[in-house]
């Protein structure tokens, strides 16, 4: 015990740079820290471990949208994961003949994913299209979570008239496509819509890629198969943003501001521990060639192409190319 407190003194909070803490108080620091942990632990996400633990990869997060489709605008877009994750969440909903069981696993499985999602975006994507990204995700999020509904639209509605799952694409890529000529017509590109316009153009993508892939198929497969790879779309984007939880986790443990400090170091402990089991599996992945910054962004990992994807890559770092995912040492406020 000795030993590991001399360790971690030099990250516990101090009220000066000089002050000295007492061998007592830093255990009973390190003691508040550890319950933290093995409580946070027993919060594991169970159903996010379900559903990661059926993706083979991450192939997923460039399959979903697909550079052939045609852009409604001209100029670049940025997605952000947590918007991506809730279009996603839209289309599995407005499928038909799903079964209710299937589909509440899957958004059991999709709110925890989340919970991590905002965490590597509100530390490691800042720019100002991103945070508008973000802002979208919540808003539209919140209303297919509680109403079923995308942008105003019943999602189920055609589900109910007994569409078919290639009918239900083409609509919400219409309706998807209906939302971005209006606002552009409005000339208001800070008006309250705004999110509105960023969501659109997301489903209209998603949805005409998912359209694109089945339609160079002989035949139009069954609905099931269709949630299938959506949910297997999930769960790859899921896997590939978690490779920035390590990171996100020692960004909190050196936070600036004094004040600041001890919340975000416990944060960090909290994150930790509901994660273990994800970092689990990471640690059996070997990531593409993608250098750390670029993790961050699910535009980065959409520019890959399939092969780097799907390559194994040395063991040996390469610069700052990271091979394998590892444990973050956890410093102790």
């Amino acid at each position: 015990m000795r030993v590991e407190m001399e360790e971690y003194k030099g990250y516990v909070l101090q009220i000066e740079d000089d002050a000295k803490l007492t061998t007592r108080v830093v255990r009973n620091v390190l003691n508040s820290i550890t319950r933290l942990l093995q409580e946070s632990e027993k919060k594991s996400p169970r159903n996010l471990m379900k559903l990661l633990e059926d993706s083979k990869g991450f192939i997923g997060v460039v399959e979903f949208d697909d550079e052939r489709v045609l852009p409604l605008i001209p100029g670049e877009f940025q997605n952000s994961w947590s918007l991506v994750v809730v279009t996603l969440t839209a289309i599995v909903i407005a499928l038909p003949s799903i079964s209710n069981d299937c589909v509440k696993d899957l958004l059991f499985s999709i709110s925890e994913g989340i919970y991590f999602v905002r965490h590597v975006e509100e530390n490691l994507n800042p720019c100002e299209d991103l945070v508008k990204s973000r802002k979208a995700s919540r808003r539209v999020g919140a209303e297919v979570d509680v109403y079923r509904t995308w942008l105003q639209i019943d999602l189920r509605k055609k589900a109910r008239k007994g569409k078919r799952s290639k009918e239900i694409l083409q609509w919400l890529g219409d309706e998807a496509a209906e939302h971005v000529k209006q606002y552009k017509n409005s000339n208001a590109s800070l008006n309250h819509s705004f999110h509105k316009f960023i969501a659109a153009i997301c489903m209209y993508r998603t949805s005409q890629t998912l359209l694109l892939h089945y339609n160079a198929q002989p035949s139009w497969p069954t609905d099931m198969d269709v949630f299938e790879r959506v949910r297997s779309l999930i769960a790859d984007i899921f896997l590939a943003c978690f490779t920035n939880l390590s990171r996100v986790i020692k960004m909190k443990c050196h936070h600036d501001e004094i004040e600041k400090r001890q919340d975000s170091v416990r944060t960090a402990a909290q994150i930790l521990g509901k994660s273990k089991a994800i970092l689990n599996i990471l640690q059996a992945r070997q990531l593409p060639d993608i250098d750390m910054d670029s993790m961050a962004y699910i535009d980065k990992w959409r520019a890959l192409s399939k092969n780097e994807i799907l390559s194994e890559i040395d063991i040996e770092r390469d610069g700052n190319r990271v091979d394998r995912i590892t444990y973050p040492v956890i410093p102790h406020f």
